[in-house]
């Protein structure tokens, strides 16, 4: 007869490599999970000062899948997503001053949701740290700045706000074309200041070609007798 001892002993025997594996497969579960998450809070870490690199996008995007609403210790990591994500599809304003308030706002967001991300996830980091401590160079700021310059303009001119400017800098120049034109501006004010003739041209059916001279129609006068009662007058 079986005593409790020897029970517990044979499903320990039986159940210990089933147990085994399924507390593998959860620990590799857990770690890949973790991982994500981690690859995540770097991305955005390294890219913080780059926030229009495509990675620092992708990575937002993750977010909501990586840092789910069912799990009670996202909870602070979410809220600041939304609260950064509020900010991130609102309007720019246009003018300067608001802008900069604006910007501001924009960064202490960010700097909070990446604070909550590494708390979550163990590092410890301050949000001075975060805020300050991070290296970006003149050139990637200003090309930053540009891309953002031209894709505003861009979408102004796409919606019909503003229009493309234009300028013509230069011209071709040609000496004998510019001689020739200059040349029949003055032969046409002769024609049409002074009357004079137009040379033109007839073929006939013989191909025997002649310049034909047409010259304006003379202007009529009123120095011609007149009839009536002047001209029938009695002797």
């Amino acid at each position: 007869m079986f005593t409790f001892t020897d029970t517990a002993l044979i499903a320990a025997t039986l159940l210990g490599p089933v147990l085994a594996v399924q507390a593998q497969k959860y620990l590799e579960s857990w770690r890949d999970e973790t991982d994500r998450r981690k690859k995540i809070f770097k991305t955005l870490m390294a890219t913080r000062a780059a926030r229009l690199d495509p990675t620092h996008i992708q990575a937002l995007n993750l977010i909501d899948i990586e840092f789910p609403a069912t799990k009670k210790r996202f909870k602070r990591v979410r809220s600041a997503w939304k609260a950064y994500f509020t900010n991130l599809s609102e309007n720019v304003p246009e003018d300067k001053q608001v802008q900069a308030v604006y910007f501001a706002k924009r960064q202490e967001l960010l700097t909070d949701m990446l604070y909550e991300m590494g708390s979550a996830l163990g590092y410890d980091f301050d949000k001075t740290q975060i805020a300050k401590d991070v290296y970006s160079t003149i050139f990637h700021e200003n090309l930053e700045a540009d891309v953002q310059t031209m894709r505003t303009k861009i979408l102004e001119i796409l919606t019909g706000k503003a229009a493309l400017p234009m300028a013509v800098v230069h011209f071709p120049n040609d000496a004998d074309a510019v001689a020739n034109q200059a040349e029949y501006l003055k032969l046409m004010a002769e024609h049409m200041r002074q009357g004079k003739p137009w040379p033109v041209t007839v073929v006939d059916d013989s191909n025997a070609a002649k310049v034909v001279t047409i010259r304006p129609p003379e202007k009529k006068t009123n120095d011609g007798p007149r009839h009536g009662s002047e001209g029938t007058g009695a002797s």
